[in-house]
């Protein structure tokens, strides 16, 4: 009996090791998921990148009692992983408001931050310590470089929200956009809030108002709050992929219909082929390879709209930007999205969005301003 009890007392966690369990299982969950629901590669390679670094961070939070002992760079590692988060989830969210659409490489460059960030604290944490025989390559100085690495892992956490302004334009149109407005809204606002909170316990871990302990118990716990958050919100509205209507009882898409489910949204989420003027039922069943009937079915059954009602929605969202951030005349944005005609976008515009163009641009431009 002692030697079970013994046995059984190897294998005992603490609250923190317990919460970095859970939080690791919600981040693979999360992540199969998404693999398992996305269709196009584009929609998978943000959120699976941005839950690889958390369920790292949660892996390596729960191996350190019997790890960190044995490697020297390991508190290095584990904290990098942690300092790494922010930059993953502002292109995370810059990618959930811009309705999925893959990241410009501006923000891609957002994520080389975290990591000049902790080389640079490495590197200059032995000009200031106390050791003269320390240099660079040497394993020396590590608690004040670990400390030199946090300070600067909390200023690159708040040099990438930098690009939450850069990307302010998709903000702007998720304001107005109705569909899944209030869904996305508080998932970007729970992102923000809980790396900012991050943040913040890393300041307080730094200036020794929290002891590392502690620093480290808050962290899994926002962790797993931001795990819980995706796991509830982030399925629901990404990656964007198409919703079955089934007010109709009878439709429901077979195998070789949900193929061409698949094909469509990235047809019009990806490609945005509607952006062609003159788009017809006539060319999305030609680039279906299907018939115009069976098209009509399928947009019906996926939207629950007929196709001309779909194609004006995501034209007139896809203008909401190019008035907000451009000057181009109503005839060169019309085109740019699709409309054959300034009055057929007027009339289309405002039908959709309750105001016309011209007026959505001023209001927008007055806001700005302010």
């Amino acid at each position: 009996m002692t030697g079970f009890v013994s046995f059984l007392s190897d294998f005992s966690f603490s609250l923190s090791e317990v919460l970095s369990l859970i939080g690791l299982v919600q981040s693979v969950a999360v992540i199969v998921y998404i693999l398992f629901r996305a269709g196009h590669i584009r929609h998978v390679v943000v959120p699976v990148l941005c839950f690889l670094v958390l369920g790292g961070g949660f892996l390596l939070d729960l191996g350190a009692s019997r790890l960190s002992s044995e490697f020297i760079l390991y508190p290095f590692i584990q904290n990098g992983f942690w300092l790494a988060l922010p930059a993953f989830s502002i292109l995370l969210i810059i990618q959930v408001a811009d309705l999925g659409a893959f990241p410009k490489l501006l923000y891609w460059i957002n994520l080389l931050i975290p990591f000049l960030a902790v080389g640079a604290g490495w590197v200059i944490a032995p000009f200031v310590g106390e050791d003269p025989s320390c240099r660079i390559w040497m394993f020396c100085e590590l608690d004040l470089r670990f400390e030199v690495v946090s300070i600067f892992g909390i200023v690159s956490g708040l040099l990438c929200f930098l690009a939450l302004w850069i990307a302010r334009g998709s903000f702007e149109t998720l304001r107005d956009e109705k569909e899944n407005k209030g869904e996305r809204f508080w998932l970007i606002i729970s992102f923000v809030i809980i790396n900012l909170l991050f943040i913040f316990v890393t300041l307080l871990s730094v200036s020794d108002a929290v002891p590392l302990d502690a620093y480290i118990l808050l962290r899994d716990v926002l962790g797993v709050g931001m795990a819980y958050v995706a796991s509830t919100s982030l399925f629901r509205i990404y990656p964007p992929s198409i919703r079955l209507n089934k007010n109709h009882f009878g439709d429901v898409l077979n195998d070789e219909d949900r193929d061409l489910a698949n094909k469509l949204s990235k047809l019009l989420d990806l490609d945005k082929v509607y952006q062609e003027l003159n788009f017809s039922r006539t060319d999305l069943a030609r680039e279906l390879d299907t018939s115009e009937a069976r098209v009509s079915k399928l947009v019906n059954v996926c939207f629950g709209k007929s196709l001309p009602q779909v194609i004006n929605e995501r034209r007139v969202r896809d203008s909401l930007s190019l008035l907000i951030q451009t000057d181009a005349q109503m005839t060169v944005v019309c085109e740019q999205v699709g409309f054959n005609s300034v009055p057929t976008f007027n009339r289309v515009f405002k039908e959709v969005m309750g105001i016309s163009p011209s007026e959505y641009r001023q209001s927008n431009k007055k806001q700005s301003v302010v």
